[in-house]
Parts: C-alpha cells; structure tokens; sequence
C-alpha cells in the first residue's frame, strides 16, 4: 500500500496536479468548523503541516499503514488521484476521531480479564493478607492501579501538549504516525514518549532501534542512590531544538511536580469506576471519597459525571 501510495504522489506532482494541493481539499472538506472535534482550525493547520512527511525518504518508515479493502480501491490502477482522495481521507479521518475529546475527559477502562482466584488464594495466607476477604480487596486495589495504567500514557501526552503546542509542536493522535506521537511544525523532529523505561517491549523496540525513531521516557524504571529519577530537562531540550527559528523555549515549562499537579486535578474530577465482580462486589472511586469502597450486591455501579478541562488546547 505504501508503494502505492508513493506512486501515486509521483504521479500527480509530475503531472501539474499537486498532491499537497489535492490533500489540503481533503483537509478542509473533512475539518471545518461545524466539525465535533476541539478547535478544528487548529487541527486542520496541524494535518496540513503534516503532508511533508508523505515526500521525504527519510521518513518513509514513519507513515501508517492505511487499511483498505479491494472494493474501495480504484478499479484502475493508474487512477492515482483516486488513490490519493481514499488514503488522504482515512488518514484524517485517523486524527480527527481522537480530537473527539481529550484523555482526562474519558472514563477509565475496567481490566476485562477475570482475576485468577489462585493468585488470591496465594495471598490470604497469614503471613500476607490474612483471609480470602482481605485478599479480594487487595486483587480489587490492584484492578483499580491497572485500570490507572490504561489512562497513564494518555495523560501524559495530554500534558506534554498542552505546554509544547505553543511552540511549534504537533501532538499526532490517532497514530497517524508510526512511531511517532509528537512531530515539530517543519516535519524536521519527532518523537515517542514512554512513562518508564521498561514499557516497551522486545519488538517496539527492535523497530525504534533500526529505523532512528527518538523516544523520550519520563521516569527510570529504578530508583537510583533511593530516589526516583526523571527526565523532563531532556524533553525540554528535544522541544527546544524543534522549534520554529527565533522561538524561545522556556527551561522550566514542564517539571514533574507540575506533571503530579495536573494529574491529581484529573483524578479529583473524573472517578474511575472498577467492576470487580458483577454478582458480588464492586471497587470504585468517588469524586467525594477519595478512597477505595467495596459494596456488596448487584447492579451497583459509581457514578460517572463527565468533566472539562480547566486548559483546552489551543
């Protein structure tokens, strides 16, 4: 698909018909302001300073794969604009549907896999939790960490936006990106962020290694001398050297006290509600109790108001 896609750019650029001219139509037909996403003016300008990517070797490995089926392709093979119209539109389409809301306005996930009731029998022994009961509090605190997880790199990325955009950065939901969650203005640097670094596996790593992708991790995965170890100075140095000529990028914009910060405001308004068992009990948070409760019965459920962001993306 990508050769086809390399093909058909050739074509319509050698042949008076710009491809990039050909996108921004697809753009501006797709993003318009009655579009449901957050400032899709903003989002139109951040697809549109994309399009060098498609043209430059270099990051040939970067672009996504587009998935389409044999029907939807063009009956003709050389119909190259035809091409173009589909894969430009299933790319913005890829942005777009994330820019729906933002991470910290979602719920949370419940862990779906069944809690293995070995592992609980494991840890009611006396010498740990003591009795089955206090075990199954225990899997449900543990449910309720891994739930956190799923929402953690979102939020992270959130962040890291909202301090980054001001300055030339593009944040790349929707994995329009291969390897790639944030991309500078001039499509001269990006990078992947990571929160620790031990969470990627084998194989992310292999494809980062061989194809130069940069990633960024915001913690170390052990203490060191006892302390935990950060590395936001870093990042600040990958967004300094990205930005636009004559832009200058502050050295304190993000720190991890401010990181902690932002995230606490998130989990004061939006609870994670954490199923443990249906016909038993259930592990929620609640926006007045900040603590874990299990209730016993059927059918109840934490309550699940939506919240905004006090800082929207500009």
């Amino acid at each position: 698909m990508k050769t086809s896609l390399s093909k058909s750019l050739d074509y319509c650029n050698s042949h008076h018909e710009s491809a990039q001219a050909i996108f921004e139509e697809i753009v501006d037909k797709q993003i318009t302001s009655d579009s449901k996403i957050i400032n899709p003016e903003q989002r139109a300008r951040d697809m549109k300073a994309l399009f060098p990517i498609l043209l430059q070797q270099e990051y040939e490995t970067r672009i996504p794969s587009i998935s389409m089926t044999a029907d939807e392709l063009p009956e003709c093979s050389s119909d190259f604009r035809q091409f173009l119209e589909l894969w430009f539109t299933r790319w913005v389409d890829k942005f777009t549907k994330e820019w729906k809301s933002l991470p910290s306005e979602g719920e949370a996930k419940p862990k779906k896999a069944v809690t293995d009731r070995a592992l609980v029998r494991l840890v009611s022994s006396s010498g740990h939790a003591g009795d089955i009961e206090e075990a199954e509090r225990w899997a449900a605190h543990h449910n309720l960490y891994m739930c956190a997880e799923n929402i953690g790199g979102n939020l992270l990325e959130q962040y890291i936006a909202e301090h980054i955009s001001p300055y030339g950065w593009i944040w790349c939901r929707g994995k329009i990106l291969t390897a790639g969650d944030f991309c500078n203005e001039s499509c001269t640097c990006m990078f992947q962020v990571k929160n620790k670094t031990n969470t990627e596996n084998s194989s992310s790593k292999g494809y980062r290694e061989s194809v130069g992708v940069e990633v960024w991790c915001r913690m170390r995965e052990s203490r060191k001398n006892g302390e935990i170890v950060t590395y936001w100075p870093e990042l600040i140095k990958i967004i300094q050297a990205g930005a636009p000529a004559g832009v200058d990028v502050p050295d304190d914009i993000m720190s991890e006290d401010d990181y902690l910060i932002f995230v606490k405001n998130v989990a004061e308004k939006t609870p994670i509600s954490l199923p443990t068992r249906k016909t038993r009990s259930y592990c929620f948070v609640t926006q007045e109790k900040k603590c874990s409760t299990m209730i016993s019965g059927q059918g109840v459920s934490a309550p699940r108001p939506s919240i905004s962001t006090s800082r929207m993306m500009a």
